[in-house]
């Protein structure tokens, strides 16, 4: 365990009296936010494991992260003694340890809706369902099936998803216009969610954390987009982002109650976002409106490459591309979300 995640915890402790939360493993599904390198066994446009990413991680090493350094999972991982890195599915000659103790199905450029990864080539959400029933094999082959049935329902299952969905199906490529209206594609996009989450359900995953849509129109990407001179936030789109998360708060909490010794979680990231936003020094930023690499405003991905130059120190940027949140930004997120899991008390819920 990091330094800072022991001193972390050690401070919630302090402050709040309640036990740090226990799960016998962490099982990640969603998009690049959370994909610690799957897709760089995939043949895909959208990979990470290439310089400058990677430029604040352990030996400088481009993993497949779409970040400077570590990720949400990591973090958490590490906050809650399981390990320091969350591997991803696909990496061959995955150890013991390692598949026991959880692993990423994510895959960037993916979404809810199939239609998102028709163009990126990503893992879309339900091969990342096959992926983990491949997974809950080799578990059984290791431990038998009870052992691995009690590893799953005791494990922190994180699901990151849905920016790409609206940003590759609705406001810049506008496949999904011609069927839907902003309301419909959000709920639309909220039954594949339930569907997901059941699916997990019936797989044995008991504990679960559903990430909301950040801010989409503050992603540099999107203020280049469509505010390439001022440089300010779409606020439609943030709108939009806000009504999807209250819907999927709304519903999260009929899944919990249909999914008997359930806990499914809801887990703000909107406004963490627009505070680090809207109050940068507080945080230690001095740029929120572009990424530390090239110009900050475009680049991502095959265009955040080694011939682009980089700033000078990542920390003082919120965001590392111009789509994705440097390491600094995931500590204090990773933060938040720990925050939240001791509030609730998820890892003490009885199993059925």
């Amino acid at each position: 365990m990091g330094i800072t995640s022991f001193f972390f915890i050690l401070l919630v402790q302090l402050c709040n009296g309640k036990s740090l939360p226990k799960f016998s493993a962490i099982l990640i599904f969603g998009d690049s936010t959370v994909d610690t390198g799957n897709n760089n066994y995939i043949s895909t446009i959208f990979q990470g494991n290439h310089r400058p990413y990677g430029e604040n991680f352990p030996g400088r090493i481009p993993t497949g992260r779409f970040s400077d350094g570590k990720l949400v999972p990591d973090f958490l991982a590490s906050m809650l003694g399981l390990k320091e890195y969350v591997p991803p599915f696909l990496q061959p000659y995955l150890s013991k340890h390692d598949l026991l103790t959880g692993v990423s199905f994510a895959s960037a450029g993916s979404g809810y809706d199939d239609l998102t990864t028709a163009a990126s080539k990503a893992i879309p959400m339900s091969q990342q369902i096959k992926y983990f029933e491949h997974y809950i094999e080799k578990l059984q082959g290791i431990v038998g099936e009870e052992k691995a049935q009690k590893i799953l329902s005791g494990a922190l299952v994180i699901i990151s998803a849905g920016t790409n969905d609206f940003i590759f199906n609705f406001y810049d490529i506008p496949t999904r216009r011609n069927q839907f209206n902003i309301t419909g594609y959000q709920d639309f996009l909220l039954i594949q969610l339930q569907n997901f989450v059941e699916d997990l359900y019936n797989l044995g995953c008991r504990k679960m954390l559903v990430a909301g849509l950040p801010p989409v129109g503050c992603l540099p990407i999107q203020i280049t987009a469509k505010s390439p001179f001022l440089r300010k936030c779409i606020e439609e789109e943030n709108f939009d982002a806000q009504s999807y998360n209250a819907k999927l708060t709304r519903l999260l909490k009929q899944v919990q109650a249909a999914l008997s010794g359930s806990k499914v979680l809801y887990s703000d990231t909107y406004h963490p976002f627009m505070q680090m936003i809207k109050h940068p020094k507080k945080y230690g930023f001095v740029k929120t409106r572009q990424g530390c690499c090239g110009s900050g405003t475009y680049e991502a991905g095959p265009f955040c490459n080694k011939q682009r130059p980089v700033c000078k120190n990542a920390s003082k940027y919120l965001f590392w591309d111009s789509i994705h949140p440097g390491e600094s930004a995931y500590r204090y997120l990773s933060n938040m979300a720990m925050k939240k899991l001791l509030r609730h008390k998820l890892s003490h819920n009885k199993t059925h």
